[in-house]
């Protein structure tokens, strides 16, 4: 696995890991259709703008 998805699937680097997950899932499993899927993308957001604002502030 190359060193950047290893990377991009650890926790430790990508705490918003399982709502990413989660988002991903949603549009497989209805044939991308982004509407369908905007809690998923929502909760996400929430989730990185939440660890960013953390990560400002520990500055």
């Amino acid at each position: 696995m190359p060193l950047v998805t290893r990377r991009l699937r650890d926790p430790d680097i990508n705490p918003c890991l399982l709502e990413s997950d989660a988002s991903a899932r949603c549009m497989d499993e209805n044939n991308y259709d982004g509407e369908r899927c905007s809690t998923y993308f929502l909760k996400y957001k929430n989730c990185r703008k939440f660890w960013v604002s953390l990560a400002l502030a520990l500055r």
